[in-house]
C-alpha cells in the first residue's frame, strides 16, 4: 500500500457541480472551496452559508453533510492520515478553517492556492501530474502553518472531545491493516474500554468495531478502483483475516461483492471521465470568458538605457488638457468645485469636461414644451468655470447618475436627464441654450468651447436625446453640429464617444454619413476601457482584457476608420480612460495605477490628439458606502483631498520636458532648453490570473499583493551621452511607491480604519507625497552615468540639471 500523495489526483481533488449529501463522516480531512453560486454545509449541528470563495474544512471523522444546487460548482480536496502523518511531526491533526464565521483571519494565501489548483486541474496542459501534486502539497502546507489547532492554545480545552476524536481516528488511520485493540487503545488513552466505547457511539454515532470495518473497507474500495492487485491480496492489506471476511463486509456496505463493485466501477469508469472532461470544459469556457492568463514569473531586469543628450525629437502633452468632474450638476456641490479648482492649479488643466447638460435637477425645463426656460442654476456652474479661467468641455448626451461596482453591477443607478417628448421640443431647447451662452459669455468665450454629442451604444433605445419614432443619432449630431457651428463657427463639435471594438460598423456608418452630408465632426470621440465585449442574448457583456496591449490595438482600430475614409486629419480624443471601470476597486487608489498611467501614455500618449483620465475626484461617486478614507473610486483625490499615486504620476509626466530623447517599456527621457533634463522610470506589473478569477470591485486593499504577474525589482543603467565634459550635475529624484506617496500604505499604518479625526486626516494628506533624494554625479568623457532600482509598481521622476554652485 502507498503512504504518500496517490499517483491518482482525482483521489485528492475532484471539481463537483451540484450535490446532496446526506450526513456522513469518513477518515480524510476535507477542505471545500466554493468556485461559483451558494452551497450549504452542516457540520454536527450548526449549518454554515457558503458563497463564491467561501472555504471551509472537515476534520476527519466528523459527521457533515453538503448542499448545492446544479448551478453551483465548488473544488472538494481531501487529505488521508497517511498522508498528514507523513508531513507532519506530531499527531495533531485538527483543523480551523472556516472563512463563513471566522472573519478575522484572512483567507486570502489559501484562495489564491486553490484558484491555481482550479485552474490547473481544469486546463490539464502539463503531461503529468507533478504541478497538480506540488499544489496539493502548498495548499496542505498552508493549512499546517495556518489553520492547525496549536495544542498549546487556551481554548483547547474547549475542543477536548474532539482531540480524543482525532486520537481514536489517528489511532484506525494507522494501524487499520493490522489487528486493533479497542483495550489497548483506552490503556493508551487512560480511560477504561467501557467508557471509551460509549465515547465513541455517543460521538460518531456507530461502535469502534462498525467504524474500524468502515475504514477497511473504504481503502479496499479505492484499490479496487485504482489499482489492478487482485482482491486477495487487497483484503490481507486492509487488514481482513480472509477474503470471505472482506467479501461480507463489503457487501454490507455497497450490497456488492468486491469483484462485482469493481466490474461494475470500471464500466462505468468511462461515463465517469466523459462527465468529469464536459464538466472541465464548462468551467475552462468560463475561464476564457474571465479572460484569464497564467501567471507569469520574470526575474528581476538589468535594462540599459541610453540617450544622446543633444538629439531628439518635439514631445507633445495631450493629458493635461482635460478634467473630467461628472454631471453639471455636481459642480453646484463646493467641495467639487473646491477639487476642481485645485486640479486646474496644481495639474494644468485648461478646459474642464461635464455631462448631462440638460439635467432635471437643473431644472431648465420639464421637456414637455418650449420656451420657458430656466437657466439659473446651469449659469452658477458656467459663471463658475468661466471666471475662474476654465474653459467649458460640454458633452450634451445622456448619462446615467450611477457608481459602477463591477462589470455589470452597479451599486446606485439614476437617470437625470430630461425627458423631451419629441424631436422639436429638443432641438428647441439646444437652440436656444447655445444663442444664451452666446449673449451670456460672447462669441469670443464661447468660440473657445468643446461641445461633444455623447452616444450610449448599449442603452441608445432606452437613453435616446428625445422621444420619437424613427430616433437615429445621427440626425442629432446633424442638427447639434449645424446650430453650433452656425452661432459659433470656431467652437469644436464632436462625438460619438463609442466604444471602438464593439462600435465599429456603428463608427464607419456614422462617419460616412458626416461626409456625405458636410457634418464631419472636429474630433471623433471614445472610451478607453481595458475590456472586450461580446453580445449575448441581445445583451452587452464587457469582460476585463487579458492583452497587455489592448489600449495600442483599440487606438490602431480608431485610426484604421479615419483613414479608410479619407479623414485621418479629424482629431481623436479619448474622452475617457482609465484601468477600471469600478468606483469601488483599491486598484483605483494604489501605485499600480500611477504605473499603469506612465507606462500607458509613454506607449499611446502620442498616437491620439488628446487623452482624459477618469475621474478628478471621488465625490463624483459617492455614495452610502463612501465612508472610509479611500473606497477605491475613480478620482486622482480621495473626498478628503488626499492626493492618490495617480496623481503624482500625472504630476509627474506634467513635468517633461518638451524634447523628447528615448523612451521603452520602463522609461521616458526628455529634454527641458539645453542642459536640464527629466526622466520618469516606472516598473509596471501586468495582472496574474488572480486578477480575472476574482470580482473586479477589490474592496481590500490586501488582496493587492496577490493579483499581478510578480513582484520583482528592475533595475535601469541610464547613461547620458553628448554631456558636458567633466562637469558636476545634481540628479533630483521624486518617488512614489509603497513605501512612499501610497494612501494605501499610510492608510494601514492606522489599520484601515474608517473613523479618523481631522488630525489623522491631515496627517495623511500631508504625508502621501513622494519621496525626495539628491546626488551629484560628475561626467565622464561627456557621459553621465547612473543607476535606478524600482520596486514593483514604482514610478520615479528624475530631474537632472547642471550644478552651478
Amino acid at each position: 500500500m502507498r503512504n504518500h500523495m496517490s499517483t491518482n489526483t482525482d483521489r485528492n481533488l475532484k471539481i463537483v457541480k451540484g450535490i446532496h449529501e446526506s450526513p456522513h463522516f469518513h477518515p480524510e480531512m476535507e477542505l471545500i472551496f466554493v468556485i461559483q453560486g451558494n452551497m450549504t454545509a452542516e457540520i454536527g449541528d450548526k449549518r454554515y452559508h457558503l458563497k463564491k470563495e467561501d472555504l471551509i474544512l472537515m476534520n476527519s471523522g466528523v459527521t457533515h453533510s453538503l448542499e448545492a444546487s446544479q448551478d453551483t460548482i465548488f473544488c472538494c480536496v481531501r487529505y488521508s492520515y497517511e498522508i498528514l502523518s507523513e508531513v507532519m511531526e506530531n499527531e495533531n491533526y485538527i483543523f480551523i478553517c472556516n472563512s463563513v464565521n471566522d472573519t478575522e483571519r484572512n483567507y486570502e494565501a489559501l484562495r489564491k492556492i486553490c484558484r491555481e489548483l482550479m485552474y490547473q486541474y481544469v486546463k490539464q496542459t502539463h503531461s503529468t501530474q507533478c504541478l497538480l501534486k506540488s499544489l496539493l502539497y502548498k495548499l496542505l502546507d498552508c493549512l499546517i502553518e495556518n489553520y492547525r489547532l496549536d495544542s498549546n492554545m487556551e481554548n483547547m480545552s474547549n475542543a477536548d472531545n474532539d482531540v480524543r476524536l482525532q486520537q481514536i481516528f489517528q489511532y484506525v488511520s494507522r494501524n487499520f491493516r493490522y489487528s486493533l485493540s479497542l483495550s489497548e487503545l483506552a490503556e493508551r488513552m487512560f480511560v477504561s474500554t467501557a467508557t471509551l466505547s460509549r465515547f465513541f457511539k455517543k460521538q460518531t454515532g456507530i461502535y469502534f468495531a462498525d467504524y474500524v470495518k468502515n475504514v477497511r473497507v473504504r481503502y479496499a474500495m479505492q484499490e479496487l478502483l485504482y489499482s489492478d492487485s487482485n482482491i486477495t491480496k487487497i483484503a490481507v492489506e486492509c487488514g481482513f483475516s480472509n477474503p470471505s471476511v472482506f467479501n461480507k463486509a463489503f457487501r454490507d456496505i455497497y450490497g456488492l461483492s468486491p469483484s462485482d463493485y469493481r466490474r461494475q466501477k470500471k464500466a462505468q469508469a468511462q461515463e465517469k471521465e466523459d462527465r468529469d472532461r464536459k464538466l472541465r470544459e464548462e468551467l475552462l469556457r468560463e475561464l476564457k470568458e474571465k479572460q484569464i492568463v497564467e501567471k507569469k514569473f520574470s526575474p528581476a531586469g538589468r535594462i540599459s538605457v541610453a540617450a544622446d543628450a543633444e538629439q531628439g525629437v518635439p514631445y507633445r502633452k495631450n493629458w493635461n488638457r482635460v478634467l473630467n468632474i461628472g454631471s453639471v450638476y455636481n459642480l453646484t456641490l463646493a467641495n467639487l468645485q473646491y477639487h476642481t479648482l485645485y486640479l486646474m492649479e496644481q495639474l494644468g488643466y485648461r478646459y474642464v469636461r461635464v455631462w448631462n447638460v440638460f439635467s432635471r435637477k437643473l431644472m431648465i425645463s420639464d421637456g414637455k414644451r418650449s420656451g420657458s426656460y430656466n437657466y439659473d442654476k446651469l449659469d452658477v456652474v458656467l459663471d463658475f468655470l468661466v471666471s475662474h479661467h476654465a474653459l467649458p468641455f460640454l458633452d450634451l448626451g445622456r448619462r446615467p447618475d450611477t457608481a459602477i461596482k463591477s462589470e455589470g453591477q452597479s451599486i446606485f443607478y439614476e437617470e437625470e436627464y430630461i425627458d423631451f417628448r419629441s424631436r422639436e421640443i429638443w432641438e428647441a431647447q439646444l437652440k436656444d441654450f447655445i444663442h444664451h451662452i452666446v449673449k451670456r459669455y460672447g462669441k469670443e468665450e464661447v468660440s473657445q468651447w468643446i461641445f461633444e454629442l455623447s452616444r450610449d451604444s448599449n442603452h441608445e433605445r432606452n437613453s435616446p436625446y428625445y422621444q420619437g419614432e424613427g430616433y437615429d443619432y445621427f440626425q442629432v449630431f446633424r442638427y447639434a453640429h449645424g446650430v453650433i457651428k452656425t452661432v459659433v463657427r470656431d467652437a469644436q463639435v464632436g462625438g460619438p464617444m463609442g466604444i471602438i471594438e464593439k462600435d465599429q460598423v456603428f463608427l464607419k456608418r456614422f462617419l460616412t454619413l458626416c461626409v456625405e452630408n458636410d457634418c464631419v465632426p472636429d474630433f471623433v470621440s471614445f472610451l478607453l476601457f481595458p475590456y472586450e465585449t461580446k453580445e449575448t442574448g441581445g445583451t452587452i457583456v464587457y469582460k476585463r482584457a487579458v492583452r497587455e496591449n489592448f489600449e495600442t490595438e483599440q487606438i490602431e482600430m480608431m485610426r484604421g476608420i479615419l483613414d479608410s475614409l479619407d479623414i485621418s486629419k479629424c482629431r481623436l480624443y479619448i474622452t475617457e480612460w482609465n484601468n477600471s471601470i469600478s468606483n469601488r476597486n483599491y486598484l483605483n487608489d494604489s501605485c499600480f495605477r500611477a504605473a499603469y498611467i506612465a507606462r500607458k501614455l509613454s506607449e499611446i500618449g502620442d498616437s491620439v490628439d488628446l487623452i482624459s483620465i477618469w475621474m478628478g475626484s471621488d465625490w463624483v461617486s459617492s455614495y452610502y458606502d463612501t465612508v472610509g478614507i479611500a473606497n477605491g473610486g475613480s478620482g486622482i483625490l480621495t473626498k478628503d483631498s488626499i492626493r492618490k499615486p495617480a496623481y503624482f504620476a500625472l504630476q509627474f509626466m506634467n513635468e517633461l520636458g518638451d524634447t523628447l530623447l528615448s523612451k521603452g517599456s520602463h522609461y521616458i527621457i526628455t529634454r527641458k532648453g539645453k542642459q536640464s533634463f527629466y526622466m520618469i522610470c516606472f516598473n509596471f506589473k501586468w495582472y496574474s490570473s488572480n486578477y480575472f478569477l476574482r470580482d473586479e470591485n477589490i474592496q481590500n486593499p490586501e488582496v493587492l499583493a496577490d493579483i499581478f504577474e510578480d513582484d520583482q525589482t528592475v533595475k535601469l543603467e541610464i547613461e547620458l551621452e553628448d554631456m558636458p565634459v567633466n562637469e558636476k550635475f545634481i540628479i533630483k529624484r521624486r518617488t512614489v511607491n509603497r513605501e512612499k506617496g501610497s494612501i494605501l500604505s499610510q492608510w494601514k499604518r492606522f489599520q484601515y480604519e474608517n473613523d479618523l479625526d481631522g488630525s489623522d486626516v491631515k496627517y495623511l494628506r500631508e504625508t502621501c507625497i513622494p519621496g525626495l533624494s539628491m546626488e551629484k554625479r560628475e561626467t565622464v568623457k561627456g557621459r553621465l552615468k547612473f543607476n535606478v532600482t524600482l520596486q514593483e509598481h514604482e514610478i520615479s521622476m528624475i530631474h537632472i540639471y547642471q550644478d552651478l554652485a
